[in-house]
């Protein structure tokens, strides 16, 4: 499979960058041409998944979409301009006008890199006034950047390489050139996009493990219920199943109440992670279990199974949701959900229960009711909304109520008709915020 790379930009500046791109064969190239740069939203998020690398036809665009955050810097980069840039505008303009400049006002290129390239070429007789690139926000200040050295008579030209400013400074007829990358410089980023498509896929084809292991603590004085734990055991592997669809892997239960889920790193992405937060939150929250969850990389998949079994070695159970990542040097790091529902603290909202209802109530069941509450952003509920939540019959669901109703936990604040027949529901709300954060 060939890597691909999205070149986008304006016509011109894809057309240049086309010509040098002639010289890599094998790699397929994709100009992604726009006539305003607010297409470029569109364009990244429309494209993403067709392209390995982006290329940015220049600073300006490219740090738009960083700066927006419409990718990432590992998404794609920009031919950078160098002091070869400079010198070749500037040679070419001075050969067509048969004058030679001697003060100039530039943009977008480093201070440090025209301090570098003028003491190198021993350029003292050029007197120069530079703007170095401050982001897409700044852009419109680089015009008057130039006019204001331009009509105070600092500077004889002016070299801008973005063209809004080039077209402005033109339009008031003021020696305006447009600065472009070099030809080095295109391929030399063309060759930086390819090298780190082909470690992309590279490291997205490496194996990796997800292990999983029930590490709840049972109390010496707790009644263990075998069949209990036969239940949860089968719906652990349920969950597990669904996961294992979702990230195109392979399942095995290994026994002893450990389990494996093997895959490739591509796989694991951002909704990959959000769905195990979300098997770890499930299993809390409903039926109190604590459960382990590592992720292990590895060159092969002894390497990262091992590091699995490593990560989940004195395992112990944790208040909040927490997957732990061992990757191929067994280096550690410790991952929590950004998911702000799964960080509620239940040992604190336990507490609260207790202080306010003592034994009223069944606290484990108020405690699930809040939190599904909350994740699903319900003020208002049924008890079919309960008995999908806890998976338990509408029976069930209506003792739970009619439970925390004559508690004072709940109250009832109207009805709501199914489409299917049959009297209306009626719905409950909390009488006060008793999920309080600590």
């Amino acid at each position: 499979m060939r890597i691909t790379i999205g070149i986008i930009g304006p016509s011109e500046s894809v057309s240049r960058i086309l010509k040098v791109a002639d010289d890599f064969l094998g790699v397929e190239f994709k100009p992604f041409i726009y006539l305003e740069v607010n297409e470029i939203e569109s364009i990244l998020k429309n494209n993403r998944f067709l392209v390995d690398q982006w290329l940015f036809s220049g600073i300006m665009n490219y740090s738009l979409a960083i700066e927006r955050k419409y990718i990432t810097q590992e998404e794609g980069s920009y031919p950078t301009l160098h002091g070869s840039s400079f010198f070749g505008i500037l040679m070419e303009e001075q050969l067509n006008k048969g004058v030679i400049f001697r003060n100039i006002s530039i943009d977008s290129i480093t201070d440090e890199e025209m301090s570098k390239v003028m003491s190198f070429y021993k350029l003292d007789s050029l007197s120069y006034f530079n703007e170095p690139y401050g982001g897409y926000d700044r852009i419109a200040n680089l015009a008057k950047f130039h006019k204001e050295l331009y009509y105070e008579g600092k500077t004889e030209a002016a070299i801008t390489s973005i063209r809004s400013t080039y077209n402005e400074l033109r339009k008031e007829g003021i020696p305006a050139y447009r600065l472009t990358p070099s030809f080095i410089s295109i391929k030399s980023t063309i060759e930086l996009l390819i090298e780190r498509a082909q470690a992309n896929r590279y490291e997205s084809m490496q194996m990796a493990v997800v292990g999983c292991r029930v590490v709840t603590e049972i109390v010496e004085n707790e009644a263990y219920d075998l069949f209990k734990w036969k239940h949860h055991e089968l719906d652990i592997q349920k969950s597990l199943m669904y996961l294992t669809e979702k990230m195109n892997g392979s399942f095995v239960d290994v026994g002893d109440g450990l389990y494996f889920i093997f895959t490739t790193k591509g796989e694991m992405d951002d909704e990959a992670m959000k769905n195990l937060f979300h098997f770890i939150h499930e299993f809390k929250v409903r039926d109190h279990l604590s459960i382990g969850v590592v992720i292990g990389y590895g060159e092969n998949v002894s390497h990262a199974e091992q590091n699995v079994r490593y990560g989940l070695s004195g395992m112990k159970p944790d208040d909040r949701a927490s997957i732990v990542v061992i990757d191929e040097q067994q280096s550690r790091t410790i991952k929590y959900p950004n998911d702000e529902n799964a960080s509620l603290n239940i040992k604190h909202i336990e507490q609260v229960l207790r202080e306010k209802f003592s034994e009223k109530i069944n606290i484990r069941d108020a405690v699930r009711l809040i939190m599904y509450s909350y994740k699903y952003n319900k003020q208002a509920f049924t008890s079919q909304d309960i008995s999908r939540w806890l998976q338990s019959t509408d029976r069930n669901g209506r003792r739970i109520l009619a439970n925390l109703e004559d508690a004072g936990v709940i109250e009832k604040c109207g009805t709501t008709h199914l489409k299917q027949k049959g009297r209306p529901k009626i719905m409950y709300q909390f009488v006060e915020d008793i999920s309080l954060s600590p």
